[in-house]
This record gives C-alpha cells, sequence and structure tokens, in this order.
C-alpha cells in the first residue's frame, strides 16, 4: 500500500517544474559563495573547506529550509483542493501511508537538492582551480548529516502543511525557522532545536565541532524529532479531521 501512494505522489509531480527549484537553487548559492570566496582570499585560506562554507552558509540557513517547505505545501496542495480531503478521508488507505509516502517523496526532493549541491560544489571548485586534496570523507560527512536533519524539516513541515491549507504560511513558517534554527545554534541549543540539525550537520560556516558524540547526538535527535512529526501526523489523521478555513 505504501508503495502505491509513494507511486501517486510522484505522479503529482511528473510534469511539476518544482524540480528545477531543487535543482537549481543550489547553483545560485555555488554563485554567491563561489564569488565570496574568490573576493576574499586574501582573508580566507585557499581550499575545499573554506569553499564549502562559503557556499553553504546562505542555502542551508535561507534557502533549503523555505524550499523544502515549497515542497511540503505542493504535496498537500491537491489534498486541500476543493473537497478532496473528504475523498483521502474516506479512502481505503491508512493515515501511515498517507503521510508516509508524502515524507518519501519529500526525503526525494531533499536528495535532489543535495546532490545537487555536491555536484555544484565539486565543479566550482575545480573551475577556481582550489588547491589541496579533495577531502571525500568530510563532505560526505556533511552531506549525510545534512541530509538526515533536512528530514526533520521535511516532516515537520509536512505537519504544518497538512494543518494550515494555505500555500505560502508553511513556506514562510519555514523560514522563520532556518533563521531561528541560526539563533538556536549561535545560543548553544542547536542539538535539540528541530530546524538546526541540517545546518549543524553541514557545518556551514564551522559553527560546531562534528567530534564523534556530536554527531551521534544529530543522528539521534534527527531520528527522535522525524518520528514525532510522524507519529503526531498519524495521530491527528486518525483522530481529527482537517477544517476547511
Amino acid at each position: 500500500m505504501l508503495g502505491s501512494c509513494v507511486r501517486a505522489e510522484f505522479m503529482k509531480l511528473r510534469r511539476s517544474p518544482i524540480w528545477l527549484a531543487y535543482l537549481l537553487l543550489p547553483a545560485f548559492s555555488c554563485f554567491i559563495g563561489s564569488a565570496n570566496y574568490s573576493a576574499n582570499l586574501e582573508v580566507l585560506t585557499p581550499g575545499w573547506e573554506n569553499l564549502w562554507t562559503q557556499q553553504t552558509i546562505f542555502i542551508c540557513y535561507f534557502f533549503l529550509p523555505p524550499l523544502l517547505g515549497v515542497g511540503c505545501s505542493y504535496l498537500w496542495r491537491l489534498e486541500h483542493a476543493g473537497a478532496n480531503w473528504n475523498s483521502l478521508m474516506c479512502a481505503p488507505v491508512s493515515p501511515g501511508c498517507v503521510f508516509g509516502a508524502k515524507l518519501v517523496v519529500g526525503a526525494v526532493l531533499s536528495a535532489v537538492s543535495f546532490a545537487s549541491i555536491a555536484a555544484f560544489y565539486v565543479v566550482s571548485g575545480v573551475v577556481l582551480g582550489v588547491p589541496g586534496t579533495f577531502p571525500i570523507a568530510q563532505i560526505a560527512l556533511y552531506l549525510g548529516l545534512g541530509f538526515l536533519g533536512s528530514l526533520v524539516i521535511v516532516a515537520f513541515q509536512l505537519v504544518v502543511s497538512m494543518l494550515v491549507r494555505s500555500f505560502a504560511a508553511p513556506v514562510g513558517m519555514a523560514l522563520a525557522g532556518g533563521v531561528a534554527g541560526l539563533m538556536a545554534t549561535i545560543a548553544g541549543a542547536g542539538y535539540v532545536f528541530p530546524y538546526s540539525l541540517m545546518q549543524m550537520g553541514m557545518n556551514s560556516n564551522a559553527m560546531v565541532s562534528l567530534s564523534a558524540s556530536n554527531v551521534a547526538t544529530i543522528v539521534v535527535m534527527s531520528v527522535v524529532w522525524t518520528a514525532a512529526a510522524v507519529a503526531f501526523a498519524i495521530l491527528r489523521l486518525r483522530r481529527h479531521d482537517i477544517h476547511a478555513s
């Protein structure tokens, strides 16, 4: 049943331009970061690590959270249109499959953006002639932890978009969450704030120390927050209807 629901969600996106946003927004962030890196080589030590911090500082705080919010709002758009919500509530599909399918598709959209981030990072580094050995293990860790943290944002935004029929309001909340995540990280509370986990995992601007214990904390808290969001959504779908505003 879950597989059928996932296929149905992908059918909604088959001809959607939303895929381009997940591919091209990382290119915009890469361009800004590369320009900053090139313009500040007198201050920055040339190398792959500083190129990473410059390229991800904008996307992980300001670009990617609302982009994930757009995807989540889009995934609930059809259900909130007309009387489709009534049809959904009457369909012989469990709430777990309904929400789980959207989470899977949201994760795929996030994976596309992270693959795009990695590709543009590598290409721009080669074009700019960044010195030193490419840190494969380190960048793989940043990407893996960042993607895991992004699943928390996807799960939370799916809950918000499920409850709020507006398309734009949840996107605004995602942007606010990204900014709040930055503030929480600065305040030392990033490990317990859901919107901070992706930022900390990507380690943009080298704001945290990714020791073994910190990596384990990010992984555990990402799983806990994602599971909590999924459990809340399923419980809500089972016990309450979503009323039109």
